[in-house]
């Protein structure tokens, strides 16, 4: 018999920790300690059958800011049903559950790292329109010319306030706790890798950060190396990108989010290759009105405040409305509700909305939002 789903009880850590180390690999909870603690374990939600933990949806919650605007995410991530119980449906009840969880806690968007049948039946989107650069042995010279007195060196413990204020002076990003912080430098692993934090100093100033993985079992030597995620002075970390590429012969993929014009065009301007990228995962939209009506300051910079002023949104039955005065427009189900709010990543999948030409190309000049990277919220 099915008991769930429901939150992890404080009995269970030995039977979910088989549960994820079968399915995935040894050592998970000590590679995601935000997702797997006492203070996280209602955001772990379980199914239980023949007397132990079979099936686990996991999640963590955070604030989040967009271009300033404050909104409500959570993170899905662990998710893991043993072999012998699935095709049961467990892993979609519990799934269904960590959705209506969020909805209830007043999340706007859930991020998922996975794009699997159970998460698309749901209207999650691979979403976004970022670019991912490849930096060379060969752009080093352009990059480094970019500023002097740049040094990169290994973060230390003692590092991570200041790491915490870069990252929150950027643009789009995430609300992280201290703890957030601490539990991945001790760890050491970021976005499924293991992962070397260095500071970039101007001179004595440490002016940013970056996050590299390490390479990947079997990879080629010429495989690119993965920035994790970065945050703080652009010029400084182009310079310390090409310092990094040059010093240890490698090249580095950095995903540059499409809100970061900086960076993007120095790195551009240094003949540096792009080719466009979708945010990593999948994303689906939780509370339509919630998120919309936090948006809407973003909307009043774009479009006008009486503009932003007169648009109502609406839900209902899968359908979403935005509406001006007499003018509508309408996205049936949640899968193309989040490609016209974030983006698709290609043309193909470009959603019009049904209704009003003059409102959708409206919107157009505020749309779309830009999504979030992981980096170190990676469950």
């Amino acid at each position: 018999m099915m008991d769930g789903p429901r939150s992890l009880h404080s009995s269970e850590w030995e039977q979910l920790n088989t549960v994820v180390e079968t399915v995935f690999r040894p050592g998970m909870f000590e590679q995601y300690p935000q997702l797997f603690n006492e203070t996280n374990r209602e955001n772990l939600r379980v199914v239980a059958a023949d007397g132990k933990v079979v099936s686990h949806v996991g999640m963590i919650e955070r604030p989040a800011s967009l271009l300033g605007c404050s909104i409500q995410v959570c993170c899905i991530g662990g998710v893991a049903t043993l072999s012998d119980y699935r095709a049961r449906g467990y892993a979609s009840a519990a799934f269904a559950d960590a959705v209506a969880k969020a909805r209830a806690d007043s999340v706007d968007l859930m991020l998922i790292s996975g794009g699997r049948g159970l998460y698309l039946r749901a209207g999650s989107r691979r979403v976004g329109q970022d670019r991912e650069v490849t930096v060379t042995p060969a752009a080093a010279p352009r990059l480094q010319a970019m500023t002097t007195g740049i040094r990169v060196a290994a973060v230390t413990g003692e590092h991570l306030p200041l790491l915490q204020g870069l990252y929150a002076a950027e643009a789009v990003r995430f609300v992280r706790w201290q703890e957030d912080w601490r539990m991945a430098f001790d760890c050491k692993y970021v976005m499924n890798r293991p992962t070397e934090f260095h500071l970039i100093y101007r001179g004595t100033a440490p002016v940013a950060y970056l996050l590299l993985q390490a390479p990947r079992p079997g990879a080629a030597e010429d495989d690119p190396r993965v920035v994790a995620e970065f945050a703080g002075d652009r010029a400084a970390l182009a310079c310390a990108l090409g310092q990094l590429a040059a010093e240890r012969d490698i090249a580095l993929r950095v995903h540059v989010l499409r809100a970061d014009t900086v960076l993007a065009s120095m790195l551009g301007g240094a003949a540096v290759p792009a080719e466009p990228a979708p945010f990593s995962g999948t994303l689906l939209v939780i509370n339509f009105v919630q998120l919309m009506e936090r948006m809407r300051p973003l909307l009043a910079e774009r479009l006008g405040s009486e503009t932003a002023r007169q648009l109502t949104f609406r839900a209902a039955d899968d359908r979403f409305t935005i509406e001006k005065g007499t003018e509508r427009i309408t996205l049936s189900g949640r899968g193309d509700l989040a490609l016209y709010l974030f983006g698709s990543p290609n043309d193909e999948e470009a959603i019009a909305p049904a209704g009003s030409p003059a409102l959708a190309a409206q919107l157009g000049q505020a749309l779309p939002f830009p999504a979030l990277w992981y980096g170190v919220s990676y469950v």
